[in-house]
């Protein structure tokens, strides 16, 4: 009898298997967008929400020192500041489960450092390896967007979208 209750407890543990009823399943990093070999590494210092986040470079990168805003490239959440979207709070939750504050990135400029908002652009990879703006598209917390000239991914998160629009994930079934 404690054998199966052990490995009970270990799938649930490992997720194996654990999909919440209106949630979209985390998943796994995706095999097409691997950490960038000269990527800066990063330290969280919070999340402003789910595709803005303040980070602090180390190394040599796009990033300084200082805490620094970032917003996530190729990725638009709904809102949870002032007039509040459809699912911005689920959004918001899984990118802060995806970028915990303190926890270790890797970030990558793309074409344009910087949006008028004076935020720097940044491709972002959480400590596992997880690119954050594909996962949260391919989950169903994000759309697409892209600001010009910034497109590298493009691709990959068009493809992931498509994926999840089609399956009705996250933002797909809940907001009509």
């Amino acid at each position: 009898m404690r054998l199966p209750v052990l490995l009970l407890a270990a799938a649930l543990l490992s997720g194996c298997g654990l999909e919440l009823p209106g949630q979209p399943a985390p998943v796994a990093a995706a095999p097409g967008l691997p950490v960038p070999a000269g990527a800066q590494e990063a330290t969280v210092v919070r999340l402003v929400d789910g595709d803005t986040v303040q980070l602090r470079g180390r190394g040599t990168g796009p990033l300084p020192a200082e805490p620094t805003r970032v917003r996530v490239l190729l990725v638009d959440t709904p809102e949870v500041h002032g007039e509040q979207e459809c699912f911005g709070e689920q959004a918001s939750e899984r990118a802060a489960d995806l970028l915990p504050d303190g926890s270790k990135v890797r970030v990558e400029a793309d074409r344009d450092p910087e949006d008028r908002f004076g935020r720097a652009l940044l491709h972002v990879w959480n400590a596992d390896g997880v690119n954050v703006g594909e996962a949260l598209v391919r989950e169903g917390y994000a759309t697409v967007l892209q600001i010009d000239p910034n497109e590298r991914y493009l691709a990959a998160f068009e493809r992931a979208e498509a994926a999840a629009r089609n399956a009705d994930r996250g933002l797909w079934a809940a907001c009509g």
